[in-house]
């Protein structure tokens, strides 16, 4: 039997919800790693090697230098950089609020004496090459294990080819915008089985904007619908770095 692939986990600023949901593979880890082997990852404890890596999955957002610095090592370090959830792909929620914002609240709770050392929250994309993004916040256990099981059988990573609204209709829900209700479904790249959806709450996009999407037909459709305030808030949540 070969080497297995080494794969390395990291995370840079985020709440470690994604890496929680790669423990909560719990059996299905188990048996990953007797296919694999995790030698990086801070959370589940993993023994630190300095690479070359066969791929690491990358949670969180940079927003240090030093931060920068280490994603920037990683890529040259690894064959594939997976982008790992909403902050990582999209910039997610710690985009919401820039750096000079970010400098008031810190000054604000901390005193005039603390220095931010903080930057604009920007995705991984904004600084290195990103092969693949598991979208999601928190990703979906399923897309997890679809990645996984492509990584080592060679196949080639993809994505749904429809957006959220395909599966709204597979899971008999009605349609939000129909109903006068705001949603982001429509330019919303499918994967996560519609959850926030069935569950009674809108689509705010954390799978990030669909190849293609209309999204200047959506903002048409919300304006009859909802206030500009509200519109803003809605793609403010995830999609603020688009």
């Amino acid at each position: 039997m070969g080497l297995k692939p080494k794969i390395a986990i990291y995370d840079f600023t985020d709440c470690e919800g994604c890496e929680v949901q790669i423990v909560s593979l719990r059996e299905k880890l188990l048996d990953l790693e007797k296919r694999l082997d995790i030698v990086d990852w801070r959370l589940g404890q993993e023994k630190k090697e300095s690479g070359p890596f066969f791929a690491t999955i990358i949670e969180g957002t940079p927003i240090t230098q030093d931060e920068i610095n280490t994603l920037r090592n990683l890529r040259e370090k690894s064959k594939y950089i997976i982008a790992l959830g909403a902050c990582a792909s999209l910039g997610g929620i710690p985009g919401i609020m820039n750096k000079e914002n970010r400098a008031k609240w810190c000054e604000k709770i901390y005193g005039k004496e603390y220095k931010p050392r903080g930057i604009d929250a920007l995705p991984l994309q904004a600084y290195v090459k990103v092969d693949f993004f598991i979208h999601g916040c928190p990703v979906d256990q399923k897309e997890l294990e679809k990645v996984f099981s492509d990584l080592l059988s060679g196949k080639k990573l993809s994505y749904h080819p429809y957006s959220v609204c395909f599966e709204c209709k597979m899971a008999g829900n009605e349609c939000r915008l129909i109903n006068n209700r705001p949603c982001l479904g429509p330019i919303t790249q499918g994967g996560c089985g519609a959850v926030c959806i069935s569950g009674g709450s809108p689509c705010y996009g954390c799978f990030g904007n669909r190849e293609g999407a209309n999204i200047e037909g959506l903002k048409k459709v919300l304006e009859k619908i909802t206030t500009k305030d509200e519109i803003k808030r809605y793609f403010s949540m995830f999609l603020n770095k688009n």
